[in-house]
């Protein structure tokens, strides 16, 4: 997700854990005053899952070197350039 979300606690016996477990098995509509908000279930990533630090240790010291110091330039070059350039539409 892009935002930091913060988890909140649900009570079992809760109203609100019957709908949750409704939205389980099918997203679900939620209306408050003309607002309407849709609830369904997250899978857990698989990649923060199945995380392992010792591996991505391994694997930044495989990488490391492979990039000559032109081809750190240019790739330097071309983020500063996506920056200027901008990616939102107009």
């Amino acid at each position: 997700m892009a935002h930091d979300t913060k988890p909140i606690r649900v009570l079992p016996d809760s109203d609100l854990a019957r709908l949750l477990d409704a939205a389980a098995r099918a997203p679900v509509l939620l209306e408050k005053e003309g607002v309407l908000y849709r609830v369904s279930r997250v899978e857990a990533d698989s990649a923060i899952a199945a995380y392992d630090p010792a591996a991505v240790r391994a694997s930044i010291q495989a990488a490391a070197g492979l990039l000559t110091p032109a081809d750190a330039e240019r790739l330097k070059a071309g983020i500063y350039q996506a920056r200027e350039e901008g990616t939102r539409p107009e």
